[in-house]
């Protein structure tokens, strides 16, 4: 077991180097023929590109471009980005866990009504909400002359309510969805029936002693959900102008694929942390199990 833990993160490293290296040469295998108007696959160029980008690894004159990327203004542009993804998980978490439990002390009827209407605005698509975003602020400066907060961002600007709105609007609805899940699974535990029978105020019980059995599932859903969140912030870097992280990669695609792959390598790191802290969760749930046994 302990040989299985020390050899996983160098595996899994090595695992996500080859496959960013292969997603990167993507366009090369499939090329489009605009003479006979059909896709292409050039597998022999695809392999040749991908055995070179690879060995290009090896090459030391390749690290102090990395290392000027690391010093350069890129990672200055990182750092906003990720100070956005770290108070939209903050956020979403907090907003999440209030929602669901609000909704859970409600009746059972207006509960069943929140909980479809949930359901139903998750289906809603992320440009949606930008665009409906778009036109309110601009329906409110045009009419009544409000420029409540900045809409798109620059070189010299980098808007951070906006971006986060966006972000957080569906992952916070989703993870209310998944807790609604969870309190209703925890309201048919033994000890809460215990207490139900001991004639426990219904807050109390939520509060007191589902609420804490519930917050670690918050990190075992934003595992899923921060894949979500990331590729929201692509998008909506891209519609409002924003000089972020996402830019910093489109100028290094196509140019030298090592620093590249560094770059996304970087934007993995917060799915690490997450990863890391929904499987230590995952075995204190288990061994909390195994021990209640």
């Amino acid at each position: 077991m302990m040989m299985k833990r020390i050899f996983y993160l160098p595996v899994r490293l090595i695992a996500s180097l080859l496959g960013f290296v292969i997603v990167v040469n993507i366009p090369i295998l499939l090329t489009f023929n605009p003479y006979q108007n059909k896709i292409e696959i050039k597998y022999s160029f695809f392999k040749e590109y991908v055995k070179s980008n690879i060995t290009w690894f090896t090459h030391i004159d390749e690290y102090p471009f990395i290392v000027n990327y690391l010093k350069g203004p890129g990672m200055e542009k990182y750092f906003y980005t990720m100070t956005i993804l770290s108070i939209s998980l903050l956020i979403v978490s907090l907003l999440g866990l209030l929602i669901a439990t609000s909704i859970m002390l409600l009746p059972l009827n207006v509960r069943n009504r929140f909980s479809n209407f949930i359901d139903f605005t998750t289906t809603a698509p992320d440009l949606l909400v930008v665009f409906l975003l778009q036109y309110l602020v601009i329906y409110l400066y045009r009419n009544f002359d409000l420029n409540i907060f900045q809409l798109y961002g620059g070189a010299e600007s980098r808007p951070y309510f906006v971006p986060i709105l966006i972000i957080v609007f569906l992952p916070t609805l989703f993870l209310i969805q998944h807790l609604l899940k969870e309190f209703m699974n925890e309201e048919h535990q033994d000890y809460v029936l215990l207490a139900r029978a001991k004639g426990l105020p219904l807050r109390t019980i939520y509060f007191k002693h589902i609420l804490r059995n519930i917050v670690p599932y918050i990190f075992i859903h934003l595992k899923t959900i921060i894949w979500f969140m990331l590729s929201n912030i692509f998008i909506v870097e891209h519609l409002l102008n924003i000089d972020g992280y996402s830019a910093v990669l489109q100028s290094m695609y196509g140019t030298r694929v090592v620093v590249f792959v560094v770059g996304l390598l970087l934007f993995a790191i917060p799915l690490l942390i997450i990863n890391v802290l929904a499987s230590i969760v995952i075995m204190h749930q288990k061994r909390k199990e195994t021990t209640s046994l």
